[in-house]
């Protein structure tokens, strides 16, 4: 008998890759829900091509609220979550669907396969195994850096197979992306509610050398080429714009105690 799962899919104006995501859960043959979060391009009307999905609009926050809430208010006995740049490869369908016959787990995880301009990268991913499958009635998460963290105690497995993360966005979407982690990262800093690797990224810039030297060389990406160099360079870039906006989030909070005063440091 097959499982009861529902799949729901987190975006916002993700024209260049809903159709894709979309198109591989076609062959899976479940309801699937697109989670808008306001898209003013056209991720609305791809995604009402395919009759399988329903859309619904969502007032998103961050992903382990939305995450909560998906698996706490869920009908279905599973609640498969992907973003909108996510793809699912028959191999990971099969297997989810063996794995759906097991009791001895809440959440399995994937690892990624991460692509780069489009092609996929075969060395140098950091890119952590991604929780996807869920049973329902619980909630999960914990924000943790610009997503989301496993609760202590969960029982969690990982999957042979990989799932696909292909974003076609132009570069420029990237960039944004990370100016708007910075600024939760800023947040969450000053409330004191950060992990202490993001208390080392947000305190410097170190990390801006550590990743491209565990990318390169330690996970091999010098041997994809052009595209591991672009990966490590991305990796890079995002830690200084994130360190950037907490700077100015810091000079912005002295302004405030120091009104009328520069701020020299």
């Amino acid at each position: 008998m097959k499982p009861s799962i529902t799949a729901y899919i987190l975006a916002k104006n993700e024209e260049p890759n809903i159709g894709k995501c979309l198109a591989s859960l076609e062959p899976c043959g479940i309801p699937v829900v697109l989670l808008d979060s306001g898209s003013i391009d056209r991720t609305r009307e791809i995604a009402s091509s395919f009759t399988f999905c329903q859309i619904k609009g969502y007032n998103y926050t961050d992903h382990a609220r939305a995450y909560n809430e998906i698996t706490t208010a869920n009908e279905t006995a599973f609640a498969l979550i992907l973003d909108a740049d996510m793809e699912m490869p028959p191999l990971l369908w099969t297997e989810l669907l063996r794995l759906a016959t097991q009791t001895d787990w809440d959440v399995i995880r994937a690892p990624v396969r991460f692509y780069v301009e489009g092609h996929p990268l075969h060395w140098g991913s950091l890119y952590p195994p991604k929780p996807i499958l869920f049973r329902t009635g619980k909630a999960y998460f914990v924000p943790r850096g610009h997503g989301e963290a496993l609760v202590a105690g969960v029982r969690a497995r990982t999957t042979r197979a990989y799932l696909v993360h292909n974003d076609l966005k132009p570069y420029e979407a990237y960039l944004l992306s990370q100016v708007r982690y910075g600024r939760n990262l800023a947040k969450r800093r000053a409330a004191g509610q950060i992990s202490l690797k993001d208390r080392i990224r947000s305190g410097s810039a170190i990390m801006a050398l550590v990743y491209p030297f565990v990318s390169l060389i330690l996970r091999g990406g010098i041997l994809s080429a052009r595209l591991g160099i672009m990966y490590a360079l991305d990796r890079a870039i995002a830690v200084l714009v994130q360190y950037r906006v907490v700077l100015a989030s810091k000079l912005a909070q002295d302004r405030k105690q120091s009104p009328g005063q520069s701020t020299t440091s």
